[in-house]
């Protein structure tokens, strides 16, 4: 017998939130890389080629390596896009900073993964860091983890844990943008 793809739709609402600060977007990006550390330092990579095996001693040393790379508030970042790298060719962006920056913790995300490995379309997370323009400061914005991670699935531990990263990830948010 041969089976056929298929797609199935499940729709669901996501909530954006913009935290507008008059910090300055140098302050707010300088602020977030010396929490999550910056693209030139970033450790992932050799964090997840480490992994030699799946015994428990590797999974200690994983826990060791991503609890010795988060910064304080809990993220580390994974990668960085420079919107304002290539939007001017366009004639878009006035000429201002934009960068799209993806963070996380594996241990974060673990504690929804467990529950519902499409969580994995929602995390790690992403902010969207805006220059404003004549130097009225920085926008910044992001998705709720829990209205992205959870879709329609309702598990209560699920959600439990992915308000708990909204949580995280607006306390990081509001500290960078002091």
């Amino acid at each position: 017998t041969t089976m056929t793809s298929q797609i199935q739709t499940e729709t669901f609402t996501g909530t954006r939130l913009t935290l507008t600060s008059p910090s300055s977007f140098n302050t707010t990006l300088s602020n977030l890389y010396s929490e999550i550390g910056t693209p030139d330092t970033r450790a992932w990579p050799s964090i997840a080629a480490s992994i030699a095996s799946y015994s428990e001693a590797s999974k200690e040393k994983f826990i060791a390596q991503v609890e010795k790379t988060v910064g304080s508030k809990g993220f580390m970042i994974f990668m960085e896009i420079n919107h304002s790298a290539w939007l001017p060719l366009y004639g878009v962006g006035s000429g201002l900073q934009l960068k799209r920056i993806i963070l996380g913790n594996p241990l974060i995300a673990i504690t929804m993964l467990e529950h519902d490995l499409k969580a994995g379309l929602a995390v790690p997370v992403e902010l969207h860091v805006r220059e404003l323009e004549n130097g009225k400061g920085t926008e910044v914005s992001w998705q709720v983890p829990s209205t992205l991670v959870c879709g329609g699935n309702r598990d209560a531990e699920l959600v439990e844990a992915a308000r708990v990263l909204d949580g995280k990830l607006e306390e990081l948010i509001r500290w960078a943008c002091e």
